[in-house]
This record gives structure tokens, sequence and C-alpha cells, in this order.
């Protein structure tokens, strides 16, 4: 069984996709609780925080891991705009996507935040391509907050983009606490190419944000109930009959099946009236037809 806390310890967990909607951002959380697990595991571990969302300064009210001597915020959101040229601003893209590769410590964790705002800046295929040679220049780790419901322009096929991808769901069920509590979907890919997929309810300390996580268990009994009761004609009145009632309605003999032995022959008699034509030649003559 898969811990989510220990998620990014899984083998061949090299690019991973937290998609997370607007009703369920807690993909930083998540991340701040896995940044406290490396540092207890490696206090010397070091991240590289890429922000293409929001500047800098808005990390201050972030968890405290953040703020850590470990990570390097890089702000790539801030821009001087006195420097922005119309003619050149597609040059520039490359360019700062060039340096950022160039920039990167092969050692280190890196997070992006966020690849949709990253796809407004440059573009789809861009950030792709952007994406592709960073996963490459990292030895580690590389982590992407996206953000499904953030611009129209959507990654096709994002859970298969990356060796590991979460989806955020928000927890519908009664919080009997103070804490985080969230539901995620996880698609892992093995080296070998085997798909591992959970779903799992996650809860962290909102204080120190320690992970914890348990299997969402489905009632399979309960699913079938639910099923066949919306199969069921809804009526103002009793439609179904009882094992009594089937055997009384066998047992009743309908009129039509009264003498019903072959051998007996039917036959109508007719008394004519007064006003009666008998016609045996045309029978329908006082019909005037």
């Amino acid at each position: 069984m898969t811990c989510v806390n220990t998620l990014p310890l899984l083998e061949g967990a090299k690019l991973t996709i937290l998609d997370e909607g607007v009703d369920a951002m807690y993909a930083r959380k998540l991340i701040a609780g896995w940044i406290q697990m490396w540092k207890d595991l490696d206090p010397s571990k070091t991240f590289d925080l890429l922000l293409f969302s929001d500047p800098k300064s808005t990390y201050r009210h972030e968890p405290e891991p953040f703020r850590s001597s470990n990570v390097h915020i890089h702000d790539y959101y801030t821009v001087d705009v006195n420097q922005l040229d119309a003619n050149t601003i597609n040059d520039k893209d490359f360019d700062t996507l060039e340096h950022i590769l160039k920039a990167m410590e092969t050692k280190s964790t890196v997070i992006i935040d966020c690849l949709t705002s990253l796809i407004l800046f440059v573009g789809l295929s861009k950030a792709l391509w952007f994406l592709e040679k960073l996963n490459k220049e990292v030895d580690l780790q590389l982590i992407c907050i996206y953000r499904r419901d953030f611009v129209q322009c959507q990654i096709p096929c994002i859970e298969a983009l990356g060796t590991k991808y979460m989806k955020i769901e928000r927890f519908h069920g009664i919080h009997t606490n103070d804490n985080i509590n969230y539901t995620v979907e996880i698609t892992h890919r093995k080296p070998g190419g085997k798909i591992l997929r959970q779903q799992k309810l996650v809860t962290q300390d909102s204080t120190t944000y320690e992970i914890q996580s348990e299997k969402v268990e489905t009632n399979k009994r309960l699913d079938a109930i639910y099923k066949n009761e919306k199969q069921k004609v809804e009526s103002s009145f009793r439609i179904e009959i009882s094992e009594h009632e089937m055997k009384q309605r066998e047992e009743t003999v309908l009129p039509y099946m009264i003498n019903s032995n072959p051998t007996n022959t039917s036959k109508i008699h007719y008394q004519p009236e007064d006003i009666d034509d008998i016609d045996e030649e045309d029978p329908d003559d006082d019909l005037c037809i």
C-alpha cells in the first residue's frame, strides 16, 4: 500500500504532476509536507522553487518549510515592464527558459509553481519543451503544480505526462478536527511499465504539515443497491405482486376459457323482426349500400 507521505521516494518517481482545481488548492501544502520529510531524511537536501504564478513575497504566508534555507526561490513571475519589447518578446521567452536550464542545480529537486501560468507566458509548445529539457537536466526529481481549470488551453492527457500523477480533489466528508483534509487519485508508472492506481484520503496537520493518508474504500454492496434503486420505475402505487397474488392470477379462469373443448361448435341464433327484409340474394339490401 502506498503512503502519500513517502510517495516521492518510490522507485522511478522522476516527474510528478500535482493536478489541482481552484476549489482544491492543496498542492503547496502537500509539497510542504514532502519538503519536511526530505529534510528529516537528508538535512543537506536542496530545492529550487520556480515561480510563474505569484511573486516571491507571497511565500512569506506559505507553510514554514518553504522558508527554510534549503529552499531557493526564483521569481520568474515579476516582470519589469520597462524592459518589454513587443518585437523581441518571443526571443526573450526562449532566452529566459534557456537561462533557467543553465542555472539549475542538477542535484536539486525542482518545483514549478505553476505549469499552467508558464503556459500562459510562453505558450503550450514552449512550456512542454522546457519541461522535457528540465526533466533531462535534473538528476533527482521535478515536481509541477498544474491547475486544470485555470486556463482553456489545457495539456492533453495530462495524467500521462509524468511518472507520477496526482489529481487533488476536495474532501466532501465530515471534518472531525482542524486538520487539512482532501483526496488524491494517484497514478504511478513503475520502471517496468506497470501502472499503480490508488485513491487516498490525505490528512495534514495544520501546523507541522505532517502527512497521513488512508485508502478510500468504496462499499460495492451499497453502490449496487443504489444503482438498482435508480433503475426502478418510480410510481405512486404498488406495481409489484406477491407470490400469493401470482398464484391467484394463474388459477383465475377467464370467460373465453370456458367450454374450450375443440369438439364444441358455436352457432349464431338470429330471430328476424317484422320489419326485416330477408333476401338471400342480397342480405344487405336494407342497409342501402
